[in-house]
This record gives structure tokens, sequence and C-alpha cells, in this order.
């Protein structure tokens, strides 16, 4: 059961509760009082739905380790780590103000000076961490608190909850699979293999986080999960001074060097990046040696020597071999049985999928099966989606997919689907994918509806259907199976099943569908046709005989 409300006047500890401030998914934030000291303190107290999960007590407890190491102006600081009445707790630095993303709805695109004067706070907090050896790994707007101290504005860096230190053992932070980030921010090798982050992942899902307050969104707000993890991967974010004419080209230099696909590529460190606003208020663009000081010059995000005496980087991971460009495929034995089908050809390459997409994908889906095993599965479903979205050819994906659906549904009821206005904007763009018979986005949107309504027959035959036209024919016939385990009789199922086994050459099973058919059918005029002709088929095919 959820934790209830402390209502003001409740005590915990020696913490006496004034007010219900915020509520996330990790627990409750108060404003309370320390009856001991005196002061004001952010309550932030697990709640016991939580509470009952090792791996997410563990990341409280992480969460309160590293912040206890560090001490600064733009730094949310922590008080005290416990337990009481039962109840884990943090007791931090009570910030009167409001968070940089509120702060961005209620105005809208900022001015370029007063995003520079946030970065260069945010920059410091960032170089502080570092120096303490700690990376944050969820860099985001909600996550910076905007206050008034002495007149002037300050931002301080908040929730160390999925932070990750040099001396921390990396295999067992990343086994809990909650260690992603927010996707919206999230760079490129984050998105790979999370426990690889470094200061240039922060450096970029900061520069995530400038442009969305300049720009009034996000470097990439639209599509699913996975399609935005891709447009991370691949795409250049658009030009912000075409967004906000107001952004000058030495801030918008500053802030593509900060998102450039690779990390050797950003500034290094949070040193190098204030370094670079510095220059830019005074209309100098400083960008990193080996890129160009106007990204509009570069039709990329180009890799280029590095000059010798440019300072020394963080180590990079090197290029991959030719092997390691080839994608992990999931380990399918324990995969529910199926009917025995010849494979398609490489459902990547008629898709039209690149090795770098098949690679994020099997990533994701290694994270997803982390976060079921630790006891996230709403997140593993949110991951899993994006997985089908990333490859939509790939059967294993969606069966571990709707196995998670089913789990979630018989241990929490209609908990995991989505809103009804979620719901309402997924199959708008599936209606507008059959619009346009674009196969591949009618697999992509089909499994997101299907999380609302999983028996719903007409989008899983349309969905059938584009795999057939795709040529994904082993992915058509599984969908088709799936529906014929809700309804084994409806002949509209079955028909075009029986189709599909036929272009196989498995002419018995082909057969028995359309007996099948007959039965349920009786008008069914076409289907002792098909009988007498597959069993002709099959004749041949036995005897070997040459038609």
């Amino acid at each position: 059961m959820s934790l209830q409300p402390l209502q003001p006047g409740a005590h915990l500890g020696k913490y006496e509760v004034l007010a219900h401030v915020a509520t996330g998914g990790m627990g409750i934030v108060y404003k309370a009082r320390d009856l001991e000291l005196g002061r004001l303190v952010a309550l932030k107290v697990l709640s016991s739905e939580v509470g009952g999960h090792p791996n997410l007590v563990e990341r409280f407890r992480r969460e309160a380790r590293h912040a206890a190491r560090l001490r600064h102006k733009n730094i949310v600081t922590l008080y005290e780590f416990g337990q009481a009445d039962g109840h884990w707790y943090l007791a931090m630095e009570f910030v009167e103000g409001i968070d940089l993303d509120t702060y961005a709805v209620r105005k809208g695109q900022l001015s370029p000076e007063e995003v520079r004067r946030f970065l260069k706070q945010a920059a410091r907090a960032l170089d502080h961490a570092y120096r303490m050896g700690i990376t944050h790994r969820d860099i985001k707007p909600a996550n910076f608190l905007l206050t008034r101290e002495e007149g002037h504005p300050v931002v301080k860096l908040t929730d160390f909850g999925l932070a990750q230190a040099e001396d921390e053992n990396q295999s067992r932070l990343t086994r809990d699979g909650s260690t992603v980030g927010t996707v919206d921010y999230l760079s490129p090798e984050q998105a790979r293999d999370s426990s690889t982050a470094d200061i240039r992942s922060d450096i970029y899902s900061l520069g995530c986080t400038c442009y969305h307050l300049l720009a009034g969104h996000p470097p990439f707000p639209e599509g699913g999960l996975g399609e935005r993890i891709y447009k991370h991967m691949q795409a250049e974010p658009p030009d912000l001074r075409l967004l906000n004419p107001r952004v000058p080209d030495s801030l918008w230099v500053v802030l593509s060097t900060m998102l450039a696909k690779k990390a050797e590529d950003r500034y290094q460190t949070p040193a190098e990046l204030l370094e670079a606003l510095d220059a830019a208020k005074r209309g100098i663009s400083l960008a990193r040696p080996g890129r160009p000081a106007d990204p509009t010059s570069a039709t990329s995000s180009p890799s280029r020597p590095r000059p010798a005496g440019a300072g020394t980087p963080l180590p990079a991971r090197s290029d991959p071999t030719p092997a390691e460009t080839t994608p992990a495929r999931p380990d399918r034995s324990s995969a529910p049985s199926l009917p025995v089908l010849p494979p398609d050809a490489d459902a990547g390459s008629l898709l039209g999928l690149s090795a770098e997409q098949l690679q994020i994908a099997a990533g994701q889906f290694d994270r997803a099966c982390q976060a079921r095993d630790g006891g996230s599965e709403e997140y593993a479903l949110e991951l899993l989606l994006g997985c089908c979205q990333l490859d939509p050819g790939n059967v294993f994906y969606r069966q571990t997919l709707r196995q998670v659906s089913r789990s979630l549904t018989e241990r929490g009821g209609r908990q995991h689907r989505p809103s009804a206005l979620a719901a309402l904007a997924t199959w708008a763009r599936f209606k507008a994918a059959r619009h346009r018979r674009d196969y591949q986005k009618i697999l992509e949107y089909g499994e997101g509806l299907l999380l609302r309504n999983p028996r719903n027959v007409g989008t899983q035959t349309e969905m059938a259907a584009a795999a057939e036209g795709l040529g994904l024919i082993s992915v058509a016939v599984w969908m088709l199976e799936q529906v014929r385990e809700q309804e084994p009789e409806n002949a509209n199922v079955l028909r075009p099943l029986a189709g599909l086994y036929e272009h196989l050459r498995q002419f018995s099973r082909a057969i028995a569908l359309w007996t099948l058919i007959r039965k349920v059918d009786p008008a069914d005029g076409d289907a002792l046709v098909k009988i007498n002709a597959l069993a002709a088929s099959e004749t041949i095919v036995r005897g070997g005989y040459r038609s």
C-alpha cells in the first residue's frame, strides 16, 4: 500500500511536517522543521510501497551517500539520512523556489543571457561533483531548483539518486535497471550503456536542458521513447537560432558543442565549459579543438583528431571493431515455442535499419530485463515498447513486451495502461500510418495500442498484414497465432494465417486451418477448393514430383 501523505503537525522522528511540497515516483517531499536545530528542511520520505524493493532502497541510500560528499552553493545540501517510524527519509536544505522545468513552462522561451547565467551556475555544480568523483546521470530542468539569495537568482542541483561515483561497484549499480536517466536529456553513450556515463554525459544532458529553456522544448520532443533515443544517437537538433532568434551565434556554438554525438567532441570537463561560457559573453565562439566554430558549417558531428597539447581528455571508448558493430542478439532459449518457421531474410535489412539502431535496441532490451528482474515492471514496459519501435521486426521483443504487460495486468489491474489521451495520440498516429500504407509505422505504433486493449483483434490483424507487406512473414504468422489463441475459431483470422502457411509451403498446417474454416463457416465455398488444391500440392512435395 502506498504511503499516505503526512498532515501538517505530524512528526517523523525529530521533524515536524509543515506542508506537502511534491509527490514523485520514489516518495513524498514535505516542508518540515528540525525541532532540535530549529531550521527548515525539505523532508523526502520514501514510500512504503517502494521501500519493499531492496534495489530502490539502495538507490535512496545512494542518493544520500553521494549528496553527503558535496558542499557547494549550487548544490542542495543534505543534512541527514535516516529511518523513523518505519520510513526512510532524507532531510535536505529547504529551497524556497521552483524547479527550472516549472519556471520554463510559466515563462516560455527564456532569454539567452538568463540561460547563460543559469548554465554557468549549473556548470559550477557539475565541476564540484566532478572533482569529488561523482557523475549525476540525470541532469534535466526538473532537477535544478531556482531560488533567490541576496536578491540574485541562484540555481541548485538536486536528486542524486542515479548518480555514480568512481569508487563504487559498477556492476552492482547497473543491475537494477533504473540508472538510465531521462530520455529527453539522455546522452548517446548513456543510451548504449548507462554504466559508461561520465562527466561528458552530464555535459550533454545539461546542453539538452539549456536547449529546452531556450526553445521551450527539448531537442527531440516528438515520437515514442525508442524514436527519441534514436534521434539522440543519430539526428542533429534543429538550429536554436531558428527557434529563438535572440540566441547569439557564440552561445549556439557552446550548446552545439555540448550536444556533440561523440563524447570526445564535447567539452571534456565543466571547467572547459565555463571557459567557453565566459568567452560567449564576450561574443567569442570557443568550440572544442577539432570542431567548427560555427556548427552550421558541419553536416554532422564529425570526429576529428585532437591536436597535441590541447589538454588531457577523459578516457574515451575506442571505436568498435567490426565484430562489435554487430548488434547483440538476446537469448531466445526461454521463449515460448512457436510454429517451426523458416527465418525471414535479415529483418534489419528489409526495414533499412542500421547496425547502430539494432545495437541500441539490444542494449535497451537488456536494461528492460534488468528493470523487470528488479521489480520495476512499469519501467521495463516502457523500455520494451521502445525496443519494438527501434526494431519492429524482432518477434522476441514483442513477446517479452506482452509477457510483462500480462504480468502487470495480473498484479495491478489497469495501472500500467496508457492514459486515454496518450492512447488517443497513438491511435491517431496508427490511423495516419494506415492511411499512408506505412507498414513499418503500423508495426511501431500497434504495440502501444495493444497495451491499452490487448484483445483488439482488428489492430493485431492489421499489424500482421503490415508485417506481411514488409516481407516479414514469420512476424506476421506469429502475430496471427497470438490472435488465434484468443479467438481460435475466428475465420477472419484463420484465412490470412492459412494463406501465410501456404506461402511458406507448410501445406499440412494450411489444410488444417482451411478444414477448421469450413467447420466454423460452412458457407465458405472456397474452403473445400483450397483443401483439395493444397492436398495435391502436398502430395507433389512429398513424392518429389515435378509439376
